[in-house]
């Protein structure tokens, strides 16, 4: 699991490099800023996953209480997400 997380924290990386260079560039073109999109909507969403895979990973542990407390944080992270968008 290390791996993919870094692998997505690569990724992340060239989109945004790519994207800013990109834009740099070629400022009317539409796809350079999605390059930039993308590479802010994987950046956002890889903390989230972690907290996903570590609630999981507690689970089949049988760690209640890490468990619940995790869980606890994807609600607040969720709500949090929620509220920013209204």
């Amino acid at each position: 699991m290390t791996r993919l997380f870094a692998l997505t924290g690569l990724a992340t990386t060239l989109l945004l490099v790519a994207g800013l260079l990109a834009s740099g560039l070629w400022p009317d073109r539409a796809w350079s800023t999605q390059l930039i999109h993308v590479g802010l909507l994987m950046l956002m969403v890889t903390p989230i996953t972690r907290v996903v895979v570590a609630c999981i990973g507690y689970v089949r542990d049988g760690d209640r209480l890490s468990a619940l407390l995790t869980a606890a944080i994807l609600v607040l992270v969720a709500a949090g997400g929620y509220l920013a968008t209204r």
